[in-house]
């Protein structure tokens, strides 16, 4: 097998490229243009940049494989169930929790996330103005996510606070050994008394549900349920706030838009997805199980391999005004959820909380914009999002 002849970008860099804070998506629009390119940062990785390779590769784990994620790799004594598992024993690890994001129980969730929902916007929609993230974005989903635990709604400020502190102090990382280790104790404690109460306990809430469950004939142990305990956490409260940020930003920037979904609530479910596809927050990585040809370059065994979500939906070869924001848009294929065996478990979810704050929010707040004067700040990395985002308005 030739070597390849593709130059280095040794520029690209997704978590800390300083135009990322004002402008996160130009930087992967602007590192289009060849179908794969290598980065030297964080010790070199491939970048494929066209929706179809990225969905191939996503759809083959026997070649990509998830056990080793993020770039730079995280260390972590054991791996996340079952994100950082292949197929066949991912789909043992993913079994147990496909009934709690199904489709079917989210809907019978929807009545609880509408009424946390109506709950924040209460508290804000009179005040004329609010910090978006801290005021609703945040609190909104970790609330969702506390409950599904069982936890009191109480527990979702401190759990969104040690979150925030995980994933995005990454230049003090003390703060970010403190967060991990006040998560790690407090979920410790929760699976030692949740296991304990056994039958007596809750049988309604995801804890439960892990105690009940079995893989391979035998029942979950007790490191088992704290490894989806923690994956869970960190993955089901950034990325929906994140979406949320991503999505209100340009509504508030874009009023013809915003007004659209005003004078026809009807268009939301589709805006969802539009929006979802315009500004995916999800970078996830792979590593390369053997030598092998793909995307025109040659790939060596341990490679690391980005499959961007952000690329492969501003695609212009797969979606006409691919960098533009359409409701009308009538084919959209997008992969903000990933594909294959990993395709995101609580895309459902998701999606429910996403479509509810719409309706919500501009039933109560129908015209807001951003402050005067207020500087917008991302930041990038394995899931970008919003870092500051003041909305006002007139209030009713």
């Amino acid at each position: 097998m030739p070597d390849t002849d593709r130059p280095v970008a040794a520029a690209f860099d997704y978590h800390h490229d300083p135009r990322i804070v004002s402008d996160p998506f130009g930087v992967f629009d602007a590192a289009r243009g060849q179908r794969a390119f290598q980065s030297s940062m964080y010790g070199g990785y491939w970048v494929l940049t066209e929706a179809a390779d990225i969905r191939d590769a996503f759809q083959q784990p026997e070649l990509f494989s998830s056990r080793i994620t993020g770039i730079p790799p995280t260390p972590r004594p054991r791996r996340l169930l079952p994100l950082e598992l292949d197929p066949p024993e991912h789909g043992v690890y993913r079994h147990p929790l496909a009934a709690v994001f199904s489709p079917q129980a989210v809907a019978r969730l929807e009545p609880a996330i509408r009424a946390t929902c109506v709950g924040l916007l209460d508290r804000i929609a009179a005040q004329g103005a609010c910090e978006f993230l801290a005021d609703f974005a945040v609190p909104f989903p970790t609330t969702i996510f506390v409950e599904l635990l069982g936890l009191p709604a109480a527990e979702a400020t401190r759990f969104a606070a040690w979150n925030h502190a995980l994933l995005h102090a990454h230049d003090r990382p003390e703060v970010r050994a403190d967060a991990k280790a006040q998560i790690a104790g407090y979920l410790d404690e929760l699976v030692t008394r949740r296991m304990a109460e056994g039958v007596a306990g809750r049988t309604d809430d995801l804890f439960a549900v892990l105690t009940r469950a079995d893989v391979a004939g035998r029942p979950l142990t007790r490191d088992e349920i704290f490894d989806y305990a923690f994956l869970l956490f960190i993955a089901g409260l950034d990325t929906v706030t994140a979406a949320l940020g991503f999505s209100f930003a340009h509504l508030a920037a874009n009023p013809e838009h915003r007004k659209a979904l005003v004078a026809d609530p009807a268009l939301i479910p589709a805006a969802v997805e539009e929006l979802l596809r315009a500004f995916s927050v999800v970078n996830p990585a792979r590593t390369v199980t053997r030598d092998v040809e793909f995307a025109g370059v040659c790939l060596r065994e341990g490679d690391r391999v980005l499959l961007s979500t952000v690329l492969a939906n501003r695609d212009p070869a797969e979606f006409d005004d691919a960098t533009g924001v359409r409701f009308d848009r009538t084919s959209n294929r997008h992969l903000a959820f990933g594909a294959g065996p990993h395709r995101c478990l609580g895309s459902h979810l998701a999606r429910c909380e996403l479509k509810v704050a719409l309706e919500e929010f501009h039933r109560r707040i129908p015209d807001y914009r951003i402050a005067d004067g207020a500087v917008i700040r991302s930041h990038g990395g394995g899931a970008m999002g919003v870092d500051h985002l003041p909305l006002t308005w007139e209030p009713a």
